[in-house]
């Protein structure tokens, strides 16, 4: 332990210097302790003026990790300092001009940090930092930098500031340095947001439009996409089609994929940002023209986004659906790429429903029916997730028997999740169809599901068996369902289906009263303690313990069936059936 006399800046001297790089940098990560340990008044009077210098210096003006660990660490010291946080934007400075870029971030996101604290500080300081590293000629990554402050100083400035900093911005967008002009661009969007409209219209549009046109990089294309969703909402619907709709106009034409690509995944926000007149009017042609383009990631993006578009507060209508949209998907439901037909299988029950039943049976239920048997699993398990949805548009009548035919094809195939997917779907199926056309149609293929021989699948069968059970009632689940589960308990099956038989018995008691419990599930949990196979005998033992603590058994039942069958198994060979049985034995008493 340190005594009173200790010397703690010259500790952090001592450490900094150290050859191993672990001890430099672990002793910079704990300056707030050093900083604790002097006090403010030293803090400021000696730590700060010395770890100013000491990053100008040899050898460690060249440590990156160093220089990126004081970064990191100056908006730490803010909080030892007594309120004097003006002294760090200078290093701060220093370090936001520096080569490297991690450093240089970590500078800017101290200073964004050193400023949201006390924002009274940005006109005296910050501002005239931004015009210092935006006016750095000798090396191009202070000017990086000043683009990146951009926002954060705007925010806090003053009017007559702001003036001055509209003008540094349109200067730093047309740098001779792509990537000081790419930088410039990629803040748009930000400055954006913390600008007066009528300056934006008057000072920044030229500087948005110009950008839009940059054609040595697509990434500005890019971010003038991303800055058109936050200045469409500002503008009115002229000013819109005067200045921002041409610009995603000619996005959507881009020779770059990436540009066209970012339209697309943006395209429901670009519909909240123009509002359904400007939608209407003029991008459903545009995204008409993404649903066909020649990148299959594009076409992709296009067809996922439809969804998130009619959940919008001024959604596309059925009639836009119809009329644009529904004639794209015969030839995407053909299309050669499968991510594609995938995402389309994501949003044709959604679109359906918007649809209505009779649109949806004459223009989508044969588009359906080949999804579902489409070669790409993937496919298939997307349609299948939708296809309860589908079938409630279409309601119970001779057309959805064709497509029940195809699920209960499903439920045979070979891929695992198409099967999992099929079982999630049949409580939804039971509801709509009724008891008579689920026993008949699905009841036996959803049984079998409790065999399956993928874990998940027979997991999924027992949890959607309890909202079969709910649906038709008690009366079906003792007189139909459970003579139908005491029968697939065999012995001379694998044990594995008897677990799973004891599994799905909690589920289906809830509709049950507790003298049916007793009479039916009793009598298999005491068959199955006698099991030849440990695992089967501890799941009963479990089931056991969950029937006790969630129904009442009575204690006539408890006393003369269950409590002396698990006397026996007090004493099992397997350990886990001992130690089941005796928390059960616990519970009788």
């Amino acid at each position: 332990m340190a005594g009173p006399e200790f010397d703690y800046l010259a500790f952090f001297k001592e450490e900094i210097r150290h050859e191993s790089a672990a001890i430099k940098i672990g002793a910079v990560n704990k300056l707030n302790l050093i900083a604790s340990a002097l006090g403010p008044q030293k803090t400021v009077s000696d730590l700060l003026p010395f770890i100013k210098n000491v990053v100008k210096e040899e050898p460690l003006c060249n440590d990156e990790e160093f220089l990126f660990s004081m970064a990191k660490q100056y908006a730490v010291l803010a909080d030892y300092i007594n309120g004097q946080d003006d002294l760090l934007i200078e290093p701060l400075e220093h370090l936001a001009a520096q080569e490297e870029t991690v450093i240089r971030d970590q500078a800017i996101n101290s200073l964004c940090t050193v400023i949201g604290r006390r924002p009274q500080l940005a006109p005296e300081h910050l501002v005239p930092t931004l015009h210092r590293l935006a006016t750095k000629p000798d090396f191009f990554t202070a000017r990086v930098s000043a683009c990146a402050l951009l926002p954060t100083a705007y925010r806090f400035s003053n009017e007559e500031q702001k003036a001055g900093l509209r003008k540094a911005y349109t200067a730093l967008c047309a740098d001779d340095t792509p990537m000081v002009r790419r930088a410039a661009a990629h803040k748009m969007r930000d400055l954006a947001a913390v600008c007066d409209k009528n300056d934006f219209l008057t000072d920044l549009i030229p500087v948005y439009l110009q950008l839009s046109q940059e054609d040595t990089q697509d990434t500005i294309r890019v971010a003038c996409v991303y800055t058109t969703l936050v200045i469409a909402k500002m503008f009115n619907q002229e000013e819109n089609r005067q200045y921002t709709l041409n610009v995603i106009k000619a996005a959507v034409e881009d020779r770059s994929w990436r540009v066209r690509l970012t339209v697309a995944k943006n395209f429901d926000q670009l519909c909240a940002a123009f509002g359904p007149d400007i939608v209407a009017a003029e991008l459903l042609k545009s995204f008409i023209t993404l649903l066909k383009d020649n990148e299959q990631e594009v076409r992709k993006e296009a067809v996922r986004v439809i969804e998130p578009c009619i959940h919008l507060p001024n959604p596309l209508t059925s009639e836009q659906l119809q009329k644009e949209i529904l004639p794209q998907f015969l030839p995407l439901g053909l299309d050669t790429a499968q991510p594609v037909r995938a995402a389309l299988a994501q949003v044709l029950g959604p679109v359906a429903k918007v649809l209505g039943r009779d649109i949806t049976q004459r223009s989508l239920l044969s588009l359906v029916s080949d999804l579902m048997k489409d070669e790409f699993h993937d496919v298939r398990l997307n349609m299948l997730s939708h296809a309860g949805l589908i079938c409630e548009v279409l309601s119970v009548d001779g057309l959805v028997h064709s497509l029940l035919h195809t699920i209960q094809n499903l439920i045979m195939d070979n891929h695992w999740r198409i099967r999992q997917s099929v079982v999630e779907q049949v409580p939804k199926l039971a509801r709509l169809f009724g008891v008579d056309m689920f026993q008949s149609k699905l009841e036996a293929l959803f049984l079998s599901s409790l065999r399956d021989s993928v874990h998940s699948v027979r997991q999924a069968a027992i949890k959607h068996l309890k909202e079969i059970a709910d649906t038709f009632g008690s009366q079906w689940t003792v007189e139909h369902l459970l003579p139908k589960l005491v029968e697939q308990y065999s012995q001379s099956a694998g044990y594995a289906n008897r677990v799973t038989t004891l599994h799905v018995l909690p589920q289906v008691s809830g509709v049950m009263t507790p003298d049916q419990i007793v009479q039916f599930l009793v009598p298999l949990l005491v068959k199955a303690t006698k099991d030849s196979v440990p695992n089967v005998r501890f799941c009963a033992c479990k089931t056991i313990i969950w029937m006790m603590e969630n129904h009442n058994l009575g204690a006539t039942s408890v006393q003369t069936s269950i409590k002396p069958t698990l006397m026996e198994l007090e004493h099992d060979s397997d350990i886990d059936v001992q130690y089941y049985a005796q928390r059960a034995i616990a519970l009788c008493a």
